[in-house]
């Protein structure tokens, strides 16, 4: 059953095509080591693929390849938490290249810039975190972003501490517990090894069902 949204309350800023085709979907995201694809984001786009009359495909910025042209606009769509390079040069780098291809791109703000996405991760805290939960980052260079995590942590009511500085922080406060804010496994949520308390956020059910709702909205 699909229970998301119609795009026009789901995406008020987004034209509403409803008479069109629906857009590809391009969703960009970090990898591992190799390009290797945790199997969550692989379970993610097939999801949002079976759910819509379009193509979703995978451009992994670990990879060495790149889908092929799309016969379709593209929603270019990244996956990223944090205003990092990855969202500031990468990305636009991607969808310079789509252009220069031919392909027609929509670019959209990369995830973590998405209100409602938050208001997800906001309800699976409330629902599931331990009350000494402190969220734990991938770190971030000093400047732009800190705007943007003190925001996050006021919304969140919780602390947000970066990757490398857990430590430090733990042996101050010892009794909070590191709540990663991770999409999927990664070298952070496996170092920290909390998997059982708060687990990579695409595997709470609330959350992943919420972003596939999102994605299965766009036009």
């Amino acid at each position: 059953m699909r229970t998301a949204a119609p795009a026009s309350r789901a995406w008020p800023l987004l034209p509403n095509s409803a008479l069109l085709p629906q857009r590809a979907i391009r969703l960009v995201v970090h990898g591992r080591a190799g390009g290797e694809v945790p199997e969550a984001l692989r379970r993610l786009c097939q999801s949002v693929q079976s759910a819509r009359r379009a193509p979703v495909e995978l451009e992994v910025l670990t990879g060495t390849s790149s889908p092929s042209r799309s016969d379709r606009p593209l929603w270019l769509v990244p996956m990223l938490l944090w205003p990092g390079a990855h969202a500031r040069v990468d990305v636009p780098m991607i969808r310079r290249r789509l252009v220069g291809e031919g392909q027609s791109v929509t670019l959209l703000p990369f995830l973590g810039a998405w209100t409602s996405w938050w208001s997800l991760v906001a309800q699976a805290l409330q629902m599931h975190a331990s009350a000494t939960g402190v969220l734990i980052h991938h770190p971030l260079r000093p400047g732009l972003a800190d705007r943007f995590l003190a925001q996050l942590s006021v919304r969140m009511g919780r602390p947000l501490v970066p990757f490398d500085q857990w430590p430090e922080y733990q042996r101050l406060h010892p009794e909070a517990q590191p709540l990663t804010l991770a999409l999927a496994p990664n070298r952070m949520t496996e170092s920290l090894g909390e998997a059982g308390e708060w687990p990579p956020l695409l595997d709470h059910p609330l959350i992943r069902q919420g972003l596939i709702d999102l994605l299965v909205s766009l036009p």
